[in-house]
């Protein structure tokens, strides 16, 4: 099996290659979809704790959306080889709206974790079919930069997200940014319905379950496309791990900061993440997708050891910025999944780099809660589980640190193709 699959879906993208004001549309509905979703993560954690549930608790609310998710992702990518993609995303849409609602209303613990996965049902349909989509529609000259844009785009749904949910929350109630939720997600139905149709890879005979093992299984023992699947696995981990759990857990409880500030706190790493996010994809495009991603995870890795050394609004801001900032290293990690993608084989690569990630979703929020418990300090009088330790931090860095040697062991497509143009310019010279 080839190792340098750069040119992956060569014969269809040349047909049906994407303007860049459709990449502007598609990244717009993901802007929409990812302020909706950071508006509910500063107070996410608090919402769930007030229904008297522990840490672990607190953490698989936020698992519950990963692993529906996660369980969709691949039959999501095989949706979008046979069916339309925009029925595909819009149909969910639709169901984050509807969950988005549903969790505003829940009446209890387990309510909202049903919400959650509705939720994460609809985020499967909607995030891995408009992966697909964006794949399909990028060119490889162009697939860093264009991916990375999208990206951004995201990356800034999240800057505006957290201040405006901290900000509605503190103005009527710790309901009120879900059904705000629902509506910005509505409203992202409207550019959906106007992106270009695309046609579809897939046929009748596609979808077989032999077919679907077969190019599992030539995905699967792609080493390159493992590792950097991995690799990416830990920047999940670390988002809803990290930024989604223990930091609004650890602004709230330790620094006893309210919602309005811990949405600020968040909505800082989100700025320095756009800074930096959109114009690595472009470097990418030049000096390759492997150097970006391994200064993510080392650097990332030293920055998370300095969060529970904050002891203030500020202090806790400035660690977080430079988190946000490191980051936008990962941007190019979806192109570069990409890259190493066998040929012919993007839906099915799509799904999986979605599923493996999205459990990186699933375990981070679990296992960091857990540890939170574990080693929390107990506050007489308190309502929560107790001062939320450095052990967990340490734990979350010290598989950063694997996931970057691991990582090294991958090849480059896009370096060694750009130093194989070099070597035939100098040829030629």
């Amino acid at each position: 099996m080839s190792e340098n699959p750069i040119g992956i879906g060569n014969a269809n993208s040349s047909s049906h290659e994407g303007s860049v004001l459709t990449v502007l549309n598609l990244s717009l509905v993901t802007f929409l979809v990812i302020i909706g979703l950071s508006m509910v993560a500063p107070i996410l954690p608090t919402y769930a704790e007030s229904f008297q549930v522990s840490y672990t608790l607190v953490g698989f609310v936020v698992s519950s959306f990963a692993v529906m998710r996660m369980l969709l992702d691949l039959p999501a990518g095989l949706f979008s080889r046979r069916f339309d993609k925009k029925k595909i995303m819009m149909s969910g849409l639709l169901l984050i709206s509807t969950s988005s609602i549903l969790a505003g209303f829940a009446p209890n613990y387990s309510f909202l974790v049903v919400a959650r996965m509705i939720e994460g049902a609809g985020s499967a349909l909607y995030v891995t079919t408009a992966t697909v989509f964006l794949a399909q529609i990028s060119g490889e000259e162009k697939r860093g930069q264009w991916m990375s844009l999208y990206m951004g785009m995201l990356l800034l749904g999240a800057v505006f997200g957290p201040t405006f949910g901290g900000i509605i929350a503190d103005t009527y109630d710790i309901r009120a940014p879900f059904f705000a939720y629902a509506m910005v997600t509505g409203f992202s139905l409207i550019p959906t319905f106007v992106l270009p149709k695309l046609p579809n890879s897939g046929n009748g005979s596609s979808l077989s379950r032999n077919q679907i093992l077969h190019d599992m299984r030539e995905v699967l023992t792609n080493p390159s496309f493992l590792l950097v699947t991995f690799a990416v696995f830990t920047t999940f981990f670390l988002r809803t791990g990290v930024r989604t759990t223990l930091i609004p857990l650890f602004a709230a409880n330790n620094l006893e900061l309210n919602s309005g500030a811990i949405g600020l706190v968040l909505t800082i790493g989100g700025i320095t993440t756009a800074l930096t996010i959109t114009p690595m994809g472009s470097i990418s495009d030049r000096i390759g997708r492997k150097i970006p991603l391994a200064l993510c995870l080392i650097l990332t890795a030293g920055v998370t050891l300095a969060i529970p050394f904050s002891t203030d609004l500020f202090t806790l801001s400035v660690a977080v910025a430079v988190y946000g900032a490191v980051i936008g290293f990962s941007g190019p990690s979806a192109a570069y999944v990409t890259d190493v993608s066998p040929e012919d084989k993007l839906e099915i690569s799509m799904g999986l780099y979605r599923m493996i990630s999205d459990f990186g979703f699933v375990v981070g929020p679990l296992l960091l809660g857990l540890l939170a418990d574990i080693t929390a300090t107990p506050v007489a009088g308190a309502s929560h589980s107790g001062l939320i330790g450095i052990v967990p931090f340490v734990v979350a860095s010290i598989i950063l640190i694997v996931a970057f040697f691991v990582l090294l062991k991958a090849d480059d497509p896009v370096k060694r193709r750009n130093q194989s143009k070099t070597r035939s310019v100098e040829a030629h010279q």
